[in-house]
């Protein structure tokens, strides 16, 4: 009697770590490393020569592993750089490594940005400026965003 109940009780040990070890390894999807750029522009949609402009690059984790990404400033049209600062994703402002915004390693849902201060030099047409991702570990880039304000 006592070998039966042994037996069933390990059994039953067995299956509920076997049903256990299945739904564990059922629920663990594959890591993913992605993550996205959005832009703004702070101010109207129009503009003046020697006006100030405020542009916002932001890039979010949109992946499942945490991931170093920098925010690379490509391009600026019609306009001059008056200041280049990155925003980490605890919200403290740092200055840029040039045209690069370098926050460190993004956990999965948090979010950084680079903040991007013009002054317009042209008369007519339009403020742009291009920012791109750039993979911190093996140089990939991409996804880009530009963002443009007519001038007058």
């Amino acid at each position: 009697m006592f070998r039966t109940a042994f037996k069933l009780l390990a059994g039953a040990v067995i299956a509920t770590s076997a049903a256990v070890s299945s739904a564990a390894a059922q629920s663990q999807a594959p890591a993913t490393r992605s993550f996205s750029v959005h832009g703004s522009v702070a101010g109207g949609v129009k503009t003046d020569t020697d006006n100030l402009l405020t542009f916002v690059f932001t890039e979010k984790n949109t992946g499942s592993v945490s991931g170093e990404e920098f925010l690379v400033l490509k391009s600026v049209t019609k306009a001059s750089i008056v200041a280049y600062s990155c925003v980490l994703p605890n919200g403290h402002s740092i200055n840029s490594d040039g045209d690069n915004c370098e926050p460190g390693f993004i956990k999965p849902g948090q979010v950084a940005s680079s903040v991007l201060d013009l002054r317009v030099t042209a008369t007519s047409g339009y403020v742009s400026a291009e920012t791109c991702l750039e993979n911190g570990t093996n140089g990939h880039t991409g996804p880009c965003k530009t963002l443009s304000v007519q001038i007058g």
